[in-house]
């Protein structure tokens, strides 16, 4: 099963820098105020990288790894259903999704996963 990412970013209420993970000041201003905003809508790949030699737990002899940028600045780091790497480009856009990225002691880790849109 998938969702939306409900990844949660904070937004300092100061100088506006996004925060993932959550930390205690804001590294540029070190103000302690933050909203809670969540990526909007669909985002462009930034960059991506293919890694083919995955720890155990893994059933696929590579993964692709891609940080986008949705359309509210905020940005994540995921793996990309495709293929292979032949199939991405930068700046094309992707939708995110919540979903189960590996198995650890038989229980899903979830994380995000990203689907070229073109």
């Amino acid at each position: 099963m998938s969702a939306p990412a409900p990844l949660p970013l904070y937004r300092c209420a100061h100088c506006g820098r996004l925060h993932h993970p959550f930390h205690d000041r804001c590294l540029d201003c070190k103000r302690r105020d933050f909203d809670i905003i969540h990526p909007q809508g669909n985002a462009r790949l930034l960059t991506y990288t293919v890694i083919v030699s995955l720890p155990e737990g893994f059933d696929q002899p590579a993964l692709i790894l891609g940080l986008a940028e949705f359309e509210n600045g905020a940005r994540a780091l995921g793996q990309i259903k495709a293929g292979s790497a032949k199939e991405l480009r930068t700046g094309m856009a992707v939708a995110s999704r919540w979903e189960t990225i590996r198995f650890v002691n038989g229980q899903p880790i979830h994380g995000i996963k990203f689907e070229p849109l073109e």
